[in-house]
């Protein structure tokens, strides 16, 4: 009964541009949208749209077909330790990207545990040090 109550106060959606990328491990980000009905007509009019990942130095590194009815997207084999942002747009005539949505810039942690020298200026390094100082 209780599931029933909580989906009518949630909207199936808020027919807004969204798009948000996520951290899933230092070698997978998550994409996830939602697209207004406007957008959503404008690029069923387009031949080719494309969801891209971008990183900060050398421009896109992965780009997929985008599929509407898809509402999200796993980038897998990223470069840990990297800022990251993904768009969703279309081709021109040219072959040309043009963005028409554009997420938040994310940074992929590193890969491999902190080196000796941040241990020290680490919550558990100092709870431990507490603990055997006493």
């Amino acid at each position: 009964m209780r599931n029933q109550e909580f989906k009518k106060v949630l909207p199936e959606g808020y027919f807004e541009n969204t798009l948000l990328l996520l951290i899933q491990g230092p070698r997978i980000l998550y994409a996830y949208w939602e697209l207004s009905p406007g957008l959503i007509s404008a690029l069923n009019e387009k031949e080719s749209v494309q969801i891209r990942l971008n990183t900060g130095v050398s421009s896109f590194c992965q780009v997929y077909d985008f599929d509407q009815n898809e509402k999200n997207h796993y980038f897998e084999n990223v470069q840990p330790g990297m800022s990251y942002n993904c768009e969703i747009g279309t081709l021109n005539e040219d072959k040309i990207f043009l963005p028409l949505l554009r997420s938040n810039t994310i940074l992929a942690p590193p890969d491999l545990p902190c080196n000796s020298t941040n241990k020290v200026n680490s919550p558990s390094s100092a709870i431990f040090s507490s603990k055997t100082s006493a």
